[in-house]
């Protein structure tokens, strides 16, 4: 792998890629593996701030040789051609086209919707994913600011008959109203904004309640040198310095945090093959009140039976409760379970509250069953979340011999009152 140390050098391994894409794609990409920059020392230290946005900014320029504007990211598009061939075909590369195809098919698995969802996807490109969700039945609004993949879009879905709505604008159109919708979509685009944060928060008026943001196909990684920042590899230096596109990548730990500073908590789906590939899933974090009744899906138990809309727990001992793991704004929040009053009741458990899964332990109480009557038929647990968190739930463990009815869960914020 070589390091190149200067701009000529860089122009130089472009020019080798370009002598290998004569060969085939295939070369090409070959050579992309050959060579990289690393990541300049002395970067500011706090990833949130504008010095440290600026001197990424700075990085990319100096790659590029010009300011980026919305326009580097023109894509020349020859939209008869790109009818019979679009990308991948067009590429005449096997393995190019067999990896993206299974790409898609893993976002489309991954992101499991609902027969007859509404769908946003910005930056669809060629609209290869596009016309996947409509063929499906989804409801699809796509955004892009090339118009010839706008052109091409509506070109390919009137050929085949599907209704989907293209808009040619950018990112941010997110921020000009309208309608809401019960997934977004960016499949190998959201490393193109210029502003990452601004475009999450955006996110907030056009996610339905329960809806889901997906990122396919995106560079966070657990290996990515900094927490967020221009990427540097052979392929993105050959896209940003020849085209004037702009290639980020994300540290999954900064992209945590970056996601729930926009009011999202994020979990990955990996992809073992190709790994690039993988999905990651974002939800609104929850900041009014839940009351969940013991026959809902997320609550789960190891040793309780469920009969008349109640979990049993007859005494064997266990993990009597579980779940639901849900996000969690930052604040003062209360758990409660709630018994059926007058059910027999005796014996000890342990109820905690966990986050991330349950690696995390955040509070943890006794719970006497014979003491049940005069807390009101309820155990409350009271905890602080000192940032916002994912995969929070509530567990109950069992002791031999404690016995109760639990007919539900509560969270219960402060901000919910």
């Amino acid at each position: 792998m070589r390091v190149l140390r200067s701009l000529e050098e860089l122009d130089e391994a472009l020019a080798e890629c370009d002598r290998a894409e004569r060969v085939s794609d295939d070369a090409m990409r070959a050579v992309f593996g050959t060579f990289r920059i690393d990541p300049p020392a002395g970067m500011p230290e706090d990833p949130f701030s504008d010095a440290y946005r600026e001197a990424q900014m700075g990085i990319y320029v100096t790659i590029a040789g010009r300011d980026y504007a919305l326009a580097n990211e023109a894509t020349p598009l020859d939209v008869e051609a790109a009818l019979c061939r679009p990308f991948p075909y067009s590429t005449g590369s096997a393995t190019t086209a067999g990896e993206h195809l299974m790409g898609i098919d893993f976002a489309l698995r991954a992101m499991a919707l609902p027969p007859g969802s509404r769908v946003l996807e910005f930056g669809p490109g060629w609209g290869n994913t596009t016309l996947e969700l409509a063929r499906l039945g989804h409801h699809v609004t796509c955004v892009d600011v090339e118009p010839r993949f706008c052109e091409l879009i509506r070109r390919r879905a009137a050929r085949e008959g599907l209704a989907v709505e293209v808009v040619n604008d950018d990112f941010f159109w997110a921020e000009k109203g309208g309608d809401t919708f019960d997934a977004v979509l960016f499949f190998e685009c959201f490393h193109h904004c210029a502003d990452h944060l601004r475009l999450l928060r955006a996110l907030q008026a056009r996610v339905a309640e329960g809806g889901r943001i997906f990122f396919g196909g995106e560079p966070i990684t657990a290996d990515f040198p900094q927490p967020w920042g221009v990427r540097l590899d052979g392929n993105s230096l050959w896209a940003i310095r020849k085209n004037g596109w702009m290639e980020l990548g994300f540290h999954e730990s900064y992209f945590r945090r970056a996601l729930a500073r926009a009011g999202w908590a994020g979990d990955c789906i990996p992809c073992a093959d190709p790994a690039w590939a993988t999905v990651w899933e974002a939800r609104r974090l929850t900041k009014a009140a839940m009351h969940l009744p013991a026959t809902d899906d997320r609550l789960q138990t190891g040793i309780g039976r469920r009969e008349d809309r109640a979990i049993i727990l007859d005494g064997t001992p266990g993990t009597g409760l579980f779940g639901p793991y849900l996000p969690l704004a930052r604040g003062r929040w209360t758990a409660r379970l709630r018994f059926r009053p007058g059910a027999a009741a005796r014996g000890d458990a342990v109820m905690d509250v966990c986050a991330g899964g349950g690696t995390a332990r955040l509070a943890a109480r006794t719970v006497q069953g014979e003491a049940l009557i005069v807390e009101g038929w309820t155990a409350s647990l009271t905890f602080d979340a000192a940032e916002n968190l994912s995969g929070v739930e509530v567990r109950l463990f069992c002791e031999a011999g404690f016995t109760a009815v639990l007919e539900g869960v509560e969270l219960l914020s402060d901000e919910a009152g």
